[in-house]
């Protein structure tokens, strides 16, 4: 006879032992139909670049360039601003938490691809804190092939 995924607890699928499941109750997933239905609140498009003149404030999208500079700024608060060109168009890269190896792995010439959103600046477009990855100079980048899910926070 069939059961109701309402009523078939989560521990009964493989892989999910007490521990998972003690984590999984805690975001209010208690049976495989909680899971079914849990579904992410948004989806981030990471499948493509943009070239940095075709960007505009609210977009999120992923950017790839050259670092120009890169400046440890006093003002209210210490920060990190990374100046990227993709030979088109300039994008500041604002970070105001860093250390100093990531100052230093911002050094000119490396080539590097950001995602974020992308924000009006003072000096221009900007993404603060994009998360990135360095990439050698004439290799393509890995893209993501699908749209990347986002699903609600949680504190498990």
């Amino acid at each position: 006879m069939a059961q109701l995924l309402s009523a078939i607890p989560l521990t009964s699928l493989t892989g999910v032992g007490a521990k998972v499941a003690e984590k999984l109750e805690k975001v209010g997933l208690h049976t495989v139909q909680d899971l079914l239905f849990h579904l992410p609140h948004r989806y981030e498009d990471r499948t493509r670049i943009y070239p940095i003149v075709k960007l505009h404030p609210g977009l999120w999208g992923s950017v790839q360039g050259k670092v120009m500079s890169s400046d440890v700024a006093f003002g209210r608060r210490k920060m990190l601003t990374v100046k990227v060109s993709d030979g088109n168009g300039t994008i500041t890269l604002r970070f105001f938490n860093f250390t100093a190896a990531m100052k230093n792995n911002f050094s000119e010439g490396r080539v590097v691809v950001a995602y974020g959103e992308v924000k009006r600046g003072n000096h221009g477009l900007e993404i603060i804190h994009p998360e990135y990855k360095f990439h050698a100079e004439g290799k393509t980048p890995k893209l993501e092939q699908t749209l990347t899910p986002i699903y609600p926070t949680t504190e498990a």
